[in-house]
């Protein structure tokens, strides 16, 4: 797969197969967004010809990854409520579910790739992938926040990606041109 096609939906795919595998052996629930990029790294390394060269944590983004003299940031973001157990097994409540604190964290991240000053890289992308959940009764929920996501100010570009229980959106945001130098 060249650099030049849209190469990220295809290595996204292939990452939540991967994560969904390796969930199968270790519960959905012990997985995360670290979890996530690691499989994407390793798709993107089998997938992308030539392999890219890859930086977790590369300034503020997450991943850049650099092949045939083109670079791109990626962002990721994985969401899923998961239950607390006690130690005997007892339900002791949930973490990570859907709502504001979520929206808002999103929101931001799509803000900081439109708008950060990063010479040199060719593209930006934000990595949404998150459980697919039947409807829990709450006035939240993943799909309600993150199906419906469209082209227009903020998004340049919005590709859904369905793998099992899980749900992806592959974004590309619009970039803000920051103002020449004085």
């Amino acid at each position: 797969m060249g650099f030049q096609e849209d190469w990220v939906p295809k290595v996204t795919r292939e990452a939540m197969c991967r994560l969904l595998a390796h969930a199968a052996k270790v519960g959905l629930a012990n997985t995360d967004e670290c979890t996530l990029r690691a499989f994407f790294m390793a798709a993107a390394h089998d997938l992308v010809d030539p392999s890219p060269r890859l930086q977790t944590e590369w300034r503020r983004f997450d991943l850049l990854l650099q092949n045939n003299g083109l670079a791109t940031v990626i962002e990721f973001k994985y969401y899923m409520r998961r239950r607390s157990l006690g130690l005997q097994g007892e339900h002791i409540g949930f973490k990570g579910g859907p709502g504001p604190k979520n929206e808002a964290e999103f929101k931001a991240c799509v803000e900081k790739l439109r708008t950060a000053a990063i010479p040199g890289v060719a593209d930006r992308r934000l990595i949404l992938v998150y459980e697919r959940q039947p409807n829990s009764g709450s006035r939240y929920s993943f799909s309600q926040s993150y199906q419906d996501l469209t082209v227009g100010t903020d998004l340049a570009d919005v590709q859904a990606l369905q793998v099992d229980q899980l749900e992806a959106r592959v974004l590309r945001p619009c970039w803000v041109e920051s103002p020449p130098p004085p």
